[in-house]
């Protein structure tokens, strides 16, 4: 098969991860289904709304308006105000026109190419809101991500089991409530590991947790990309799958 020089670009920078193994991940997480509860105890509320934030979206206006935070947390108030038994939800696979950050920009012989693919769900919840493991793991990232745009406080758990392993991302924290904890630390299921914080220590959004899978890290410490670039989406998707398959919330 000839390679797209997507495909080429990343052999390059990390060869193939034979290693990861898709369907292992997608059959485990199959026949272990996990509630939103397990993330978010003190919400009560285990279904999901979706939200659509892609380049087509109908729910709020351009750039400006994603990024004039009051004006876009009103929105999300207004529509959880229709949806109060649900959890408002959304982002995997979607392309956005918002990332307006130089953290997503390159430039190839000249030409700007832009990260816009999100990697992992967002789950838009106030900020103060606690965050819990769905699963035992062992921290293996923490970090203060703080360039506009950014993960904010951010931690990357590892979950090891027999014959595979697997890690997840919980980005848009406090600082201090991710540097509760240490490179090493084993984490309990329902242990809470963070708290969502303000857009003054986010990075710079409304208040929400970014939730990722990822079969591998790749060569990257305390970090990992959220969003791909879309010449590259489908390298990244096999390496990062729909966060969905874990918890199968209808809708999505």
């Amino acid at each position: 098969m000839k390679l797209t020089k997507a495909h080429q670009d990343f052999k390059n920078k990390y060869g193939f991860v034979n290693h990861v193994n898709f369907n292992v991940f997608k059959n485990w997480a199959t026949q272990n289904k996990f509630s939103l509860k397990s993330l978010f105890p003190t919400v009560k509320r285990t279904a999901a709304h979706p939200i659509d934030l892609s380049t087509t979206t109908n729910f709020i206006g351009g750039i400006e308006e994603f990024n004039n935070i009051p004006f876009f947390q009103r929105k999300i108030d207004a529509l959880q105000k229709q949806v109060p038994n649900k959890i408002i939800t959304g982002g995997y696979l979607e392309k956005r026109a918002l990332y307006t950050s130089n953290l997503y920009l390159r430039e190839i012989e000249g030409t700007v190419d832009r990260r816009n693919t999100h990697l992992g769900v967002d789950f838009w919840l106030p900020e103060a809101t606690p965050v819990h493991a769905f699963l035992n793991g062992q921290v293996v990232g923490i970090a203060n991500n703080n360039q506009h745009k950014g993960y904010g406080g951010v931690i990357i758990l590892k979950h090891t089991f027999t014959n595979f392993s697997f890690y997840t991302l919980y980005g848009h924290n406090t600082v201090a409530s991710v540097f509760k904890h240490k490179i090493g630390d084993f984490i309990k299921k329902d242990q809470q590991i963070a708290i969502l914080a303000d857009a003054k220590e986010n990075g710079d959004w409304a208040p929400h947790l970014h939730f990722q899978v990822m079969l591998t890290l790749l060569d990257y410490k305390n970090d990992f990309p959220g969003v791909a670039f879309e010449s590259e989406v489908a390298i990244w998707k096999t390496i990062c799958p729909n966060p969905n398959l874990l918890f199968q919330l209808e809708g999505f």
